[in-house]
């Protein structure tokens, strides 16, 4: 894990995996997140990570019918600058989650995130712009 100088992270953080955790200045990881780092989880400058957010960077290939769970493949994930994820969210592998955006409670974010939107829901869609 890299970190600025000025975080927090609260007990109970989580990390497994062999990829790289960056956080930007001024960020905060609640109690209890989970990092998952097969590949690289990047967070800007002043993003909030509320309690038990998990950031996940691989998923699996569906194999044969022995073997449901297929071959590994890690993507990272990205959250720039000034974003607030609610307790529980959860980011799924090749995301970015652009500027300025908030991601309500329990949502599940599969894809992409525009800049400075308010995202919600299983999966996570875009509700409102914010300024």
């Amino acid at each position: 894990m890299r970190a600025h100088a000025r975080v927090d992270v609260y007990a109970g953080v989580r990390v497994a995996g062999e990829g790289l955790v960056v956080l930007g200045e001024g960020c905060f990881v609640n109690h209890d997140c989970y990092f998952d780092t097969a590949a690289s989880i990047t967070l800007g400058r002043a993003v909030a990570l509320g309690d038990h957010v998990r950031i996940i960077t691989s998923r699996h290939e569906i194999g044969s019918a022995e073997r449901r769970a297929g071959p590994r493949s890690p993507q990272p994930v990205v959250i720039e600058d000034g974003c607030w994820l609610g307790s529980g969210v959860t980011v799924l592998p090749g995301v970015t989650i652009g500027a300025g955006c908030v991601v309500g409670a329990g949502a599940v974010v599969v894809g992409d995130c525009a800049p400075h939107g308010l995202y919600a829901g299983v999966p996570a869609r875009r509700l409102r712009d914010l300024p």
